[in-house]
């Protein structure tokens, strides 16, 4: 019975001495103390490397971004197979820890520094590593070095480049733009009426012009055969005019920038978002003109112009569950020219041709040869646009920015006495050609 009882004395004994020992904290495990540095390995290229002293074994923690190959217990190679970063263990005899590498796998920035100092070699440009990508610094001539800089580092690390060259002298182009639309327009309206009457017969044929206009000649035809009275009218109208519509934008830009000019305005769109849900965009239109330049090294002036000219279109607007949506009509360019500071561009030929026209008449009647047109009444009417866009690029002065500079532009337009005694709408203008210079 004793030995029960110092069985359990000794427990609550062991419990109490536990209960009365201090918590210690969990200390942190510190990594083996190693001599540490860096190595960079081009992607896609292999370096050769030597150890301070033997090497029992070479660990590498992502094989994936290097290749570690081991040539004797002093040397390896390793090769960049993906860009990032990882590390290298090398362990001595006994199985310390010697060593620790980090290996940061690039791109190739020596080879970009080869292949820009042979096509500038004039230009003090560098090319740095930054983390995973590559930086350009130094300071070059002018933009278009600069821009071109940047084209050939993109080959070597797409989207991975950072472009912080500096121009020495910025330039900047000043765009001036005439946007003519000449709009030529002519009607002719030919209507008849007649009546033929007498106490017991009445015969009635045609209402006159079949537009909306005044006729501006009647000639009245009135006669009387017995009880029989005859009356018959011929109205005549003939319309024709010149409509000019100009846009005169002057743009600055920066060589290299972009810039744009709108002179019209927006119109609200519908855009369906789902079921009974409909959401308002304005989109623009008018007058709109987007352009880029790029002085070359040899002073032409590299221009991507874009000009566009749309109206609203009332005649073909759509009709959607209680919304109308209007139409468009759109003219636009595009193109990319090398000029010298001054020339013209001259954008010609975008002509838009419409034709129309209604003929009335009576059964029959109006089909006859010639006596027909005695029963029928006719309308046509033409419309004539043309469009000229003409882009003088020229590099700004200091003059430039203390007072702003009016080119002439000559027009056809008649004057006064020309439209309203001879009937001209227009002097004979001079023959221009597409693209030309």
């Amino acid at each position: 019975m004793m030995r029960p009882l110092i069985g359990a004395l000794a427990a609550a004994l062991a419990c109490s001495a536990l209960a009365a020992a201090p918590t210690r904290a969990a200390v942190p495990m510190a990594s083996e103390a190693a001599v540490s540095r860096k190595i960079v390995v081009p992607k896609d290229k292999t370096l050769a490397f030597r150890l301070g002293q033997p090497a029992s074994k070479i660990v590498v923690a992502q094989t994936d971004i290097a290749q570690v190959v081991a040539t004797s217990d002093r040397t390896f190679y390793v090769r960049g197979k993906d860009i990032g970063s990882t590390n290298l263990l090398v362990y001595g005899p006994g199985g310390r820890i010697d060593e620790v590498i980090d290996i940061n796998v690039t791109y190739d920035a020596p080879a970009m520094q080869d292949a820009l100092a042979a096509a500038f070699p004039a230009e003090n440009i560098q090319v740095r590593n930054a983390g995973q990508g590559l930086l350009l610094t130094g300071q070059v001539a002018n933009t278009g070095v600069a821009a071109r800089a940047a084209k050939i580092a993109e080959k070597y690390a797409p989207e991975f480049v950072t472009n912080n060259l500096t121009v020495r002298a910025s330039q900047e182009v000043i765009l001036e733009v005439r946007i003519m639309e000449a709009t030529r327009q002519a009607l002719q309206d030919f209507g008849m009426t007649a009546t033929i009457s007498n106490s017991s017969f009445q015969f009635l044929a045609g209402t006159g012009l079949i537009g909306a206009n005044s006729p501006q000649g009647v000639l009245a035809l009135t006669g009387k055969s017995g009880g029989t009275t005859v009356d018959v009218q011929l109205q005549a109208l003939e319309t024709k005019g010149l409509i000019r519509t100009l846009a005169r934008p002057n743009l600055v830009a920066v060589s290299g920038e972009r810039a744009s000019f709108l002179a019209g305005g927006e119109f609200p769109f519908p855009v369906p978002q789902g079921l009974n849900n409909v959401t308002i965009e304005f989109r623009p239109y008018g007058v709109k003109l987007n352009f880029q330049p790029f002085v070359q090294d040899n002073g032409l002036i590299r221009l991507e112009v874009e000009p566009e000219v749309s109206a609203l279109d009332p005649t073909n607007s759509l009709r959607l569950a209680n919304i109308t949506v209007p139409a468009l009509t759109t003219r636009r360019a595009k193109t990319t020219v090398e000029l010298k500071s001054g020339e013209a561009l001259a954008i010609g030929g975008l002509f838009q041709h419409d034709y129309a026209n209604s003929l009335a008449q009576i059964p029959g009647l109006g089909s006859i040869p010639v006596l027909g047109a005695l029963f029928r009444s006719a309308q046509w009417k033409r419309n004539e646009t043309e469009l000229v866009i003409i882009v003088t690029p020229r590099l700004a002065t200091p003059a430039d920015f203390v007072a702003g500079r009016q080119a002439a532009l000559s027009t056809d337009e008649p004057d006064t006495a020309d439209l309203l005694l001879m009937g001209k709408t227009a002097e004979p203008a001079a023959p221009h050609h597409k693209d030309a210079r």
